[in-house]
Order: structure tokens, then C-alpha cells, then sequence
């Protein structure tokens, strides 16, 4: 976990919580890692899980796959202040509340979202699941078709910076995406989302999974690494910019070809653990000579590269209140 950015940053919310009793992890905050050095890590046990999940909120919401690392992360990676956040990780991993971070899928408690900027701009109309048809396809061509513009921007202007897509997730159209609901939260993609809008209202409806899908895990860097050497998708040029800047190094990068990913998996599930271990770093790859970035994946979602397992239940409407909570309407 203290290999990645976002890693390092949910242990320093998680330490700024514990040392001041309200979770004010947030804005201006005190020397770091002096401070921290300081913390009582067996607070860390008294916090609540929806506490905790704030804090990871946070850190999702400042990843920038696309940019250069802020100043926050570029101190957090200093080896004084990985050696101050390693007994914060130690304890918090330990922890009962992080106890399914580890955990694939969870198949029976899956939620769907769709969110939405103001009450009028809810859709009255029931969401029906549609088939993924040639989704898929036509997401590849585009891949493929964005890859080429780059290529020729970089034949025409060889220091061309110009940047393209920063992510790495199946944006297809038929392809959807669930995360477990919690005690605390109706659904984990309520709060737990990177490069989110602000969103003040949400239609949630359990998800019911029928049959027996197959699923990839992800629980590591090895385990993306995997995915994309098994199923490759060449995107040096488009990527060469966006990833350059947010991990320091140019290669030539990859993400997996979903329309190969398809052929063997119907869905493909990012566990917490993933999360806090492999985004936004280079992961290198064994099978081929470049590397890939995980970007733009939430903790805890799912893919669902085919959606015929899928079945919707009632749909509830929550709303984000003014005190930064979610809560059934």
C-alpha cells in the first residue's frame, strides 16, 4: 500500500483523523511528517468505518492520472514519510474494518448508481439493463482509431505533449458498473470516486446476479500486469503524454484489449486492496516490452464486460447532504 500514491494519501487522512478526534483531514493540515510521527496508532481502531471511508474518499478524489503528482504526494513518497505511515498501514490493515479488503466480489450485495447534479435532473424513466451488443467493439475502434491520430501528431512534431485519455477502464457502451453497499453507505460508488463532479443526488438499485459469472480479480499491481500482457492493447502514443506526466517516465504503454478480456471473463472486479496497491504507478510487463497504468478504476467496482447476468430490484433515490453525507431521500 505504501508503494502508491493513493495509498500513501489514505494513510495520511487516516493519521490526521486519529490526531484530531473529527476527521478534519481535509484543507490546510499541520507539518507533515512531524506530526504524524506523533500519532497514538491504536486510535485507529476506535475510528468508525464510515470515518474511514471518508478518509479514503479524499485521497481518491485527488487522484490526477493526467498531471503531474501534487505537492502532498510528491512529500508523502519521501522515504522519512513512508517510514512515519508504515505503523499507521500496519494497524489499519489489521484492523476488524478492513478485514473484506481483500475480498473478491461479493456477488449477493452489488449496487448500481447512477448520479445526478439536482432532483430535476433525475430520469423518471426506469433504467433497463441493455445488452453489450457491439459496445465493446466499437469502444476497441475507437481506441484503435485515437491511437493513430497520436501517432501522426508525433511523426508530424515529434515533442508534441499534447494529452489524450488518461484512463484504463472498459468505457463501453452496455458495459456497467456495480460496488457492494456497507452498513454505513447504500453503495460504495456514492463517495468512493475518482474525478467525481460533485454530484448532489443518486438512484441506487440492488443488483441481483443470476448465474455463475466469471470473474477476474484484481488484487495487485502483478494482477493487472497480467490482464494486460494476456490480453494487449498497444497505446504509446496516446498515452505517452498523461501517463509521462503522472508517473515520471516514458514507455510504451498498454492497456488490456477488452474485447479479448471478454472472451474468457464477464466481469472483471478491482478488490480495496487493488486499489490502495496499483493505481497511478508504472507497472511493468513480463510478456511484453513496455508497461500500463491502472487509472480511472474506483475501489471496490466491477465491470461488467457482460451484463446478461445482471437483474435490477427497486430503485431508491439518495441525496448528499450539506453536511457532506449520503442518505436516502
Amino acid at each position: 500500500m505504501l508503494n502508491s500514491p493513493r495509498g500513501r494519501h489514505f494513510c495520511v487522512n487516516i493519521g490526521y483523523a486519529c490526531m484530531n478526534g473529527d476527521g478534519s483531514y481535509r484543507g490546510l493540515r499541520p507539518a507533515f511528517p512531524d506530526v504524524l510521527a506523533k500519532v497514538d496508532v491504536r486510535t485507529i481502531e476506535q475510528l468508525p468505518e464510515n470515518e474511514i471511508l471518508n478518509a479514503l474518499a479524499y485521497a481518491v478524489d485527488c487522484a490526477r492520472y493526467w498531471q503531474t503528482p501534487d505537492e502532498e504526494d510528491i512529500v508523502f513518497a519521501r522515504p522519512e514519510s513512508v517510514a512515519v505511515l508504515k505503523p499507521i498501514a500496519e494497524v489499519l490493515l489489521a484492523s476488524a474494518i478492513a478485514s473484506w479488503w481483500t475480498e473478491p466480489v461479493d456477488l449477493a450485495n452489488q449496487r448500481l448508481v447512477q448520479k445526478f447534479n439536482s432532483t430535476r435532473d433525475v430520469a423518471e424513466l426506469p433504467l433497463l439493463i441493455q445488452p453489450v451488443g457491439d459496445g465493446l467493439q466499437r469502444w476497441r475502434e475507437g481506441a484503435v482509431a485515437q491511437e493513430a491520430k497520436f501517432v501522426e501528431y508525433l511523426i508530424e512534431d515529434p515533442d508534441n505533449t499534447d494529452g489524450s485519455e488518461w484512463w484504463s477502464i472498459p468505457l463501453a457502451d452496455g458495459v456497467y458498473r456495480t460496488t457492494r453497499s456497507r452498513e454505513c453507505i447504500g453503495a460504495m460508488d456514492l463517495i468512493l470516486e475518482e474525478d467525481g463532479f460533485g454530484w448532489g443526488h443518486a438512484r441506487i438499485w440492488p443488483v441481483q446476479v443470476q448465474g455463475a459469472p466469471r470473474v477476474y480479480e484484481i488484487t495487485s499491481p502483478a494482477d493487472w500486469a497480467h490482464l494486460v500482457d494476456t490480453y494487449p492493447l498497444a497505446v504509446a502514443a496516446s498515452r505517452r503524454s498523461v501517463w509521462q506526466y503522472t508517473t515520471g517516465e516514458y514507455h510504451d504503454w498498454f492497456i488490456p484489449d477488452w474485447t479479448g478480456v471478454v472472451a474468457d471473463y464477464d466481469a472483471v472486479h478491482l478488490t480495496m486492496m487493488g486499489y490502495l496497491s496499483t493505481p497511478g504507478i508504472t507497472i511493468p510487463l513480463t510478456e511484453h516490452s513496455g508497461a500500463t497504468v491502472l487509472a480511472g478504476w474506483d475501489p471496490d467496482t466491477t465491470y461488467w464486460l457482460n451484463n446478461d447476468f445482471l437483474a435490477l430490484g427497486d430503485m431508491r433515490i439518495w441525496c448528499h447532504s450539506p453536511d457532506g453525507l449520503w442518505a436516502p431521500a
